[in-house]
């Protein structure tokens, strides 16, 4: 008996997820010793920070992983729960809510719908006042996720939180990356672009960051909230304006608040007094899903390539048709080989009146499957491709992604040419969730209560023997 190359790509994607399960790598990296009631020591990814009698742990953090964050950080501190000096408070989605003893779990917006909202400012809010309590002999230990953008939301006071969320859903269906949208959101936050790093100016603060976007950098990463923001207004104008969203009459107040906040910028240190006591810390990346996904898989006896985008990687599109290239150069007979990736396309929405239902995940399967079928009669054998959101989530809808198989096109039914056909209307109209869930192949992990970006496999060669499942 065997097991299929669909059934190891998912094995080998949770078993990269399952590494950057935020409560262990939390757990791992914090350390109590002292005495719970009076002096003692909270160590930090190593560094010992004293805890004199009477001072307090106070946890906050956003995204959607610090649920399961702060239940490590729980674990690993849990004399100073039984003494009443951790306390916190953290914003998450309402599906990635778990049991708490002394940190308050808020669900800041609904499962699967990634934009701001009142409750996730009203858990902002709250957030502030914990930073704004702590004195300076107390611990702030902020747990940051993938998420936390649209999970604290803390608009400036020229505008509101409903036209905070409509320029992030224009940019969004501009194709804007990450990097666009958090260049604007920043400069419109109170807590993003290096908020909660001044509010706890002249105080101690501890951030464990797991990161969702490639490269790691600190200023991105849930916009920010924790480091030194080296952009200004002007650059939030830049993107506007690039997108054709600066003159919009929808979005006037926006701009002309960003133009006021330009004229009167003044850059944020990057060092200096009152910061010396913090520090940014990652404990968890795609690099490292895909490092373990890759070591799964020549435990399994594949030829296994890892590889991590250090940066957004454009179009989706040009992504489908360069994994899918990879297919066609391996040989049939060969070595099995796994071709483990993770990074984060972007995708140029179809306009509302067609639009469908998906993400970019479920985008680049469909468009790799297109390739497929066009590209059929050079390709080995057998080979399987999936990709999915390490949070288990891609766009709004229950997936987190898609795959399929050599056999695909055999099962779906009808004409390869009303198969092809197909699929490019979907894509034409990003409605791949529909497209998958018509033919097969939607993948529905549910929530993993983790985030680093996205994870595909791409496996070519024979099935593996069901002896080897465990190795």
């Amino acid at each position: 008996m065997s097991l299929s190359l669909t059934d190891t790509a998912i094995s080998l994607w949770q078993t990269g997820v399952g590494a950057v399960q935020p409560e262990r790598l939390i757990e791992s990296r914090l350390a109590f010793s002292g005495d719970p009631a009076g002096p003692a020591d909270v160590t930090v990814c190593g560094e010992a920070f004293r805890l004199p009698a009477g001072a307090r742990v106070i946890v906050v953090g956003m995204g959607k992983a610090t649920g399961a964050m702060a239940a490590g950080a729980e674990k690993a501190l849990a004399p100073l729960i039984e003494t009443g000096r951790l306390t916190g408070w953290v914003n998450l989605p309402a599906n990635a809510l778990v049991p708490l003893r002394a940190v308050h779990a808020h669900p800041g917006r609904p499962a699967g719908l990634n934009e701001p909202t009142d409750a996730g400012a009203a858990g902002a809010r709250e957030i502030a006042r914990l930073i704004e309590s702590a004195g300076p002999d107390d611990l702030i230990l902020a747990l940051i996720s993938g998420g936390g953008s649209a999970l604290a939301p803390l608009p400036i006071p020229e505008i509101s939180l409903e036209k905070k969320a409509l320029v992030t859903r224009l940019l969004s269906g501009a194709g804007a990356n990450i990097v666009e949208l958090n260049t604007v959101r920043k400069q419109l936050s109170l807590m993003k672009g290096g908020g909660m790093r001044r509010m706890a100016r002249g105080k101690r603060l501890a951030a464990l960051i797991l990161s969702d976007v490639l490269g790691d950098p600190l200023d991105v990463i849930a916009s920010g909230a924790t480091a030194a923001d080296p952009s200004a207004p002007a650059d939030a104008l830049k993107v506007l304006r690039r997108f054709g969203l600066a003159g919009r009459a929808e979005l006037t107040d926006v701009t002309a608040a960003l133009e006021k906040r330009d004229r009167d910028f003044v850059p944020d240190p990057l060092t200096g007094a009152g910061y010396e006591n913090h520090r940014n810390l990652i404990v968890g990346n795609n690099r490292s899903a895909v490092d373990a996904a890759v070591e799964r898989a020549e435990r399994l006896g594949f030829r296994a390539i890892g590889e991590s985008a250090p940066r957004s990687e454009g179009d989706v599109g040009e992504v489908a048709r360069r994994l899918i290239a990879a297919i066609g150069r391996q040989r049939a007979g060969g070595t099995p080989t796994a071709l483990i990736s993770g990074g984060e396309p972007t995708v140029t929405l179809a306009p509302p009146e067609i639009r469908g239902a998906g993400g970019r995940n479920t985008q680049l399967v469909l468009l790799a499957l297109i390739e497929a079928f066009q590209n059929r009669n050079r390709f080995p054998a057998r080979f399987a491709f999936l990709s999915g959101g390490t949070d288990g989530e891609d766009g709004p809808t229950d997936a987190a992604g898609a795959y399929f198989d050599d056999g695909f096109v055999d099962r779906a039914g009808g004409s390869a040419e009303e198969r092809l056909a197909a699929a490019r209307d979907a894509a034409r109209r990003n409605d791949a969730y529909a497209f998958f869930q018509k033919f097969g192949g939607l993948f529905r992990p549910g929530a993993t209560g983790t985030n680093v970006c996205d994870l595909r496999v791409l496996l070519v060669g024979a099935e593996l023997a069901e002896g080897n499942r465990s190795r």
